[in-house]
């Protein structure tokens, strides 16, 4: 009875972190992409994907979600929070087999209960919440299939496992982990050695079922993104000094005052020297790190170290990519704490890291933006908008937003027109069509071809119009120009 009531307590106190606010903040660029995505039917989506950064299980999930509970902001964000929430089983069954102990599976709960970062990703229309909550079941099923033969479990295990790895490539590192730790049992466990080849045959499923997909990764990743820049070790060590802090604080710890910026260096630093001691503990354990079930460690490691070898070809968000490994960073910090440690110690050190990340919770839920956030702009647009105005979005996908906004509200506004894929696109379709009128020109200085943006006026001249007005909007990451032109000269349109 006591252990229900403690589950549900968390379970609760999980669930009103995430829910809280939850439609306060904008959905940004990546979250409006998400439903744009999910508009199409299934094979669009697939279609769409292969040229994207990541794969299709997610928008299809997001596709039906949305034809059953609405595609408002809380209902598509609901989806995570959903994901974040049954995420808990799993966490708790692989606390229990990796600590032996309730009330120290109890500990990692409470940590996951109160992370800015998760509870910052269950409040986003994306994919990270899916593929954390099918990577952890995946390593559930692979930790009971190397400990047990129990049936059923293999068929679960395939299924998690090929499902994660449609919904996010990182879902591959958990993957390649649990076949680094099978070759690890094999080399030095004989008695176990028949179990971890039996298992290693199910991997090896779920790279023939991705089969399909493989060719689509391939050139996806070798191509990168043209926003992500080449980095030398002192960046990706500094990426990594900031992946704790974000971690424990959020992105927003640097909206905040001095003394906060300050106190988060001084966390990271000291979660930083934590690492380095559970890396030697680790180390010293070797002998016994397949047998006393070390190795869920692997699972925070390797991703880490495979991520810091790819931030440095291809600069990424390590907060981002690694808020699906966090849980098992959360049980190897409990595990080292109260096992290394005397109990006032771990007691203490435990407290310190839970009060940091409370701090980070606070931050988080107390700003109410994230990247793009066009309300503003949308709402000026709105109070100026008259009947036969024309809206363009440089680069038009960021006319998405304001696309949502129309479908979601009684708006007079029109869907911005796509009149080509670049600046020079635009402007020469404006040359050809030669058509009389008014059009809001929305310039978004966040773009990679921005070059022109600054010479907007002179080239719309060029097409015949000319600015009535303008406004710039500074937002994160970068700042907005919406101008205002008309094909009549000013002094017409004045009379």
């Amino acid at each position: 009875m006591k252990k229900t009531i403690i589950l549900l307590i968390i379970i609760s106190a999980v669930t009103a972190l995430r829910i809280y606010k939850i439609d306060q903040k904008n959905l940004w660029f990546d979250e409006i992409y998400s439903w744009h995505i999910s508009q199409g039917n299934v094979e669009k989506i697939v279609a769409e994907t292969t040229g994207d950064i990541h794969p299709p299980f997610y928008y299809i999930i997001l596709k039906y979600w949305t034809e059953i509970f609405s595609d408002s902001v809380i209902s598509m964000r609901l989806l995570s929070v959903l994901l974040s929430v049954l995420s808990l089983y799993f966490i708790y069954r692989i606390s229990l087999i990796f600590l032996k102990s309730d009330n120290l599976a109890y500990l990692v709960l409470i940590l996951y209960a109160v992370s800015p970062l998760n509870i910052y990703y269950s409040q986003e229309v994306r994919m990270l919440n899916l593929n954390l909550f099918l990577s952890l079941g995946s390593v559930y099923f692979f930790t009971v299939l190397t400990d047990s033969r129990r049936k059923g479990y293999s068929v679960l295990f395939i299924v998690f496992t090929t499902l994660a790895v449609y919904t996010h490539y990182f879902g591959l590192l958990i993957l390649f982990t649990e076949m680094v730790i099978l070759i690890l049992i094999i080399i030095n466990i004989p008695e176990d050695k028949s179990r971890a080849l039996k298992v290693l045959t199910y991997t090896i499923a779920v790279n023939i079922l991705y089969l399909p997909w493989y060719p689509v990764f391939i050139i996806q990743s070798s191509k990168g993104q043209p926003w992500r820049q080449e980095q030398n070790l002192i960046k990706a060590f500094g990426d990594l000094r900031d992946y704790f802090k974000d971690m424990f604080f959020s992105s927003y710890y640097s909206y905040e005052s001095k003394g906060i910026i300050m106190f988060a260096e001084f966390s990271c630093a000291i979660l930083l020297i934590l690492i380095l001691y559970i890396l030697y503990t680790i180390w010293k354990s070797r002998n016994k790190f397949i047998q006393d079930k070390l190795f869920i460690s692997l699972f925070f490691f390797i991703p880490l170290s495979a991520a810091i070898i790819i931030t440095l070809n291809q600069s990424i968000l390590l907060s981002r990519y690694l808020s699906t490994v966090i849980p098992y960073f959360f049980m190897t910090v409990v595990y080292i704490l109260f096992s290394k440690f005397s109990k006032k110690a771990a007691t203490a050190a435990y407290i310190f890291i839970l009060m940091i990340s409370i701090t980070g919770t606070y931050i988080y839920s107390e700003n109410s933006f994230k990247n793009n956030d066009y309300r503003k702009i949308i709402s000026y647009i709105e109070n100026n908008y008259r009947e036969g105005d024309r809206i363009i979005a440089e680069p038009h996908f960021m006319g998405w937003s304001i696309n949502y906004h129309i479908s979601h509200s009684n708006s007079i506004l029109t869907p911005p027109e796509v009149l080509g894929w670049n600046l020079n696109m635009q402007i020469d379709s404006l040359r050809i069509q030669n058509k009389p009128g008014s059009i809001w020109f929305i310039t978004d200085y966040s773009s990679l071809e921005r070059e022109k943006y600054d010479s907007l006026n002179l080239l719309m001249n060029t097409a015949g119009y000319d600015n009535i007005t303008g406004k710039t909007f500074y937002i994160v990451p970068a700042r907005v120009r919406v101008d205002y032109f008309s094909k009549q000269r000013i002094n017409d349109l004045t009379n």
